[in-house]
């Protein structure tokens, strides 16, 4: 059985009889994932658009503030992905659990769409506004790159034209970061 669902492991000190029970009803909904060698939990969340998949994000990073916990994630225009685990004391804690269900909760709130088990995000095709673009014009920074051993800068559209630097970017542009 090379496909065995591995036994968890609960952080020192946790109650495992009440995370075991917290743990199976988790896993039962068939989304989230024991990994890790049993000592953390994943999944993907997959919402309508980059925008919602940014406000769940958000709401999560409040719950984590919150619960004082974060999680290892990453996303890729509509989908998060997040996984849950302790660092110390290592192993699945009763904070992994809650907020595994909190995320389930938010997901539900803010409109989660179901993705067929086959399918891989691909941000180029998702998002269609970043990507290599047509050819860079002549003389510009993007056109005078001869490397071979690192791809091509990422060039943007904005306001309907692909811009290839910094420079070339209208004034009335959303801003790529704001100071804090």
């Amino acid at each position: 059985m090379a496909n065995a669902q591995p036994q968890a492991r609960f952080s020192e000190g946790s109650d495992e009889a009440s995370l075991s029970s917290t743990l199976d009803t988790l896993l039962s909904k068939g989304r989230w994932a024991l990994v890790n060698e049993g000592e953390a939990v994943e999944r993907n969340f997959k919402f309508k658009n980059f925008a919602k998949t940014w406000d769940f994000m958000t709401a999560v990073s409040l719950q984590c503030k919150t619960h004082n916990h974060h999680p290892e994630w990453s996303n890729v225009y509509n989908t998060t992905f997040i996984r849950w685990t302790t660092h110390s004391p290592k192993g699945l804690s009763v904070k992994d659990l809650k907020l595994a269900m909190i995320c389930d909760a938010l997901a539900k709130d803010f409109g989660e769409v179901e993705a067929p088990a086959a399918e891989t995000p691909d941000e180029g095709a998702s998002c269609g506004v970043r990507g290599p673009g047509p050819p860079a014009r002549p003389g510009t920074a993007a056109s005078r790159s001869r490397r071979t051993d690192v791809p091509p800068p990422l060039r943007e559209k904005l306001c309907g034209r692909w811009v290839d630097s910094w420079d070339e970017r209208p004034e009335h542009a959303p801003p790529l970061y704001t100071a804090v």
